[in-house]
């Protein structure tokens, strides 16, 4: 395996993503923890790490814009897309 920093367009690592997070969802909702504040503390949680790690801010932006990019893209595509925050 090398150590590169993204593995774009890598089956096994989307498949590795999606698997391990819905499985984090999983037991979160058995814990009585919805996934919407889950989902909200890891996002604070892996900027954090990434931060301190010394990717530069800017970095840190794009992948949030690219993050952005993909929650309007799949918005288009269904019809209740938006997700409750709070509650």
């Amino acid at each position: 395996m090398t150590d590169e920093f993204i593995h774009e367009n890598d089956p096994e690592f989307d498949a590795f993503i999606e698997e391990t997070l819905k499985g984090i969802g999983e037991r979160a909702q058995e814990k009585g923890i919805c996934v919407e504040c889950l989902s909200d503390r890891l996002i604070v949680e892996l900027v954090s790490g990434v931060a301190r790690s010394g990717v530069p801010v800017s970095a840190i932006l794009a992948m949030v814009g690219e993050g952005m990019d993909t929650a309007e893209a799949d918005a288009a595509s269904e019809k209740d897309a938006r997700a409750r925050r709070m509650h």
